[in-house]
């Protein structure tokens, strides 16, 4: 008679260990399989609620409130009925409207249609219909280290840059800085991105600019016998092949390591800089990404050639960017102690600063082409103060 509530027991107790091993890094039913076994995909685990339904559940690398930047990616094989997939965001909000491609290439946004929003964008559930082709779904495009080494081989080949491995990551991963040096007395100007991972309409604004700054044409030409050019596409090379929300493999903020330069990726940049210590810096441009389109600029108000020139360049462009539908807020904010790149640089080299932040939900087209605008009218205002 004793052996009766042992047994009892123990046949409430099985179930609840069956249910804690239900999530997985792949999940497979006979409709569906969901995986995340490639570059960029994040931290992500999964639950099989039925054949045609699943629940991926978005993870941060660390529990984390500052701006949190939910972000996922995963791959999702053919099926040949209706599936559910379920985004649970738990303790945050979905942000990034979701995308869809065949192949890490051309991206497409899902259609509102399909797309649930429950208990405030806690959780996200999305509809897809019979599918023939494998599909990768993604918070934004996945911008990772091969859209970067492409960009890298054909600045390469334009003849204009040297590039140079300054450092390396905390998982060995190079960090590249590119060097357009036409006469190394010429006043430099520093450029950053990708310090936060998710953030890749500022990679796409970034790329435009510096592809604009290097154009083969009259204005070009011109400015780079007038200035140097340093710049570090990726700064957080770790964060990016991982999927990470905002932080380096370390679990620190890039772009609060700004003057105590903890971190490797940071302080490959500064050495390369003291090194460069007898030339002058100056102009620093930092890109990064946001809810909206927004200039944070540090500018010089003493009388000198570059006073006010941040807003004297950013009013001056309001014009040709309203007409490629290019809209913004200027914001004059300094922080001289919370590590941030642009306040640190503003302090220590006394130069205008400014981070560069674009919205996430900006056209692409539009990005391209508001960029290239911001980086012509630059050049032509530049040579002006020269």
């Amino acid at each position: 008679m004793k052996k009766i509530p042992f047994l009892i027991i123990f046949f409430f107790i099985s179930p609840l260990f069956a249910s804690n091993i239900t999530t997985n890094k792949e999940c497979s039913t006979d409709t569906v399989k969901i995986d995340f076994n490639f570059s960029g995909s994040g931290n992500l685990s999964c639950e099989v609620i039925k054949s045609d339904y699943i629940k991926i559940f978005i993870n941060p690398e660390l529990d984390d409130s500052i701006n949190p930047s939910p972000w996922f990616a995963f791959r999702k094989s053919e099926h040949s009925k209706s599936i559910k997939l379920a985004l649970d965001y738990k303790n945050y909000h979905h942000r990034y409207h979701p995308k869809i491609s065949i192949d890490k290439k051309s991206w497409n946004k899902i259609d509102e249609a399909n797309i649930l929003k429950k208990e405030n964008g806690k959780i996200v559930v999305i509809d897809f219909l019979p599918s023939s082709q494998k599909n990768y779904v993604a918070s934004q495009e996945l911008i990772t280290n091969f859209w970067y080494n492409k960009w890298y081989n054909e600045l390469e080949n334009s003849g204009r840059v040297r590039r140079e491995i300054i450092g390396f990551s905390v998982l060995k991963n190079p960090i590249p800085m590119f060097f357009v040096e036409k006469n190394i007395n010429n006043p430099y100007i520093l450029i950053l991105g990708r310090q936060h991972p998710p953030e890749v309409t500022g990679a796409f604004a970034m790329r435009g600019f510096i592809n604009q700054l290097l154009n083969k044409n009259s204005l070009s030409d011109s400015f780079l016998k007038n200035y140097n050019i340093l710049f570090v596409p990726l700064m957080n090379p770790d964060g990016v092949m991982n999927g990470y929300w905002r932080y380096n493999e370390n679990k620190k903020d890039l772009n609060r390591d700004w003057g105590i330069f903890i971190q490797p990726e940071t302080d490959a940049v500064n050495k390369k800089l003291t090194e460069l210590k007898n030339k002058k810096l100056a102009l620093f441009i930092d890109f990064h990404s946001t809810f909206k389109n927004l200039f944070y600029i540090s500018d010089i108000a003493e009388e000198s050639p570059m006073k006010n020139f941040l807003e004297d360049w950013l009013l001056g462009s309001r014009k040709s960017l309203s007409e490629a539908n290019y809209k913004y807020e200027i914001i004059n904010s300094l922080n001289k102690d919370n590590g941030v790149s642009k306040n640190y640089i503003y302090n220590k080299y006394k130069i205008p600063s400014v981070t560069y932040e674009v919205s996430d939900n900006e056209d692409r087209d539009v990005i391209q082409q508001s960029s290239s605008i911001l980086a012509i009218n630059l050049m032509e205002l530049l040579l002006k103060v020269k």
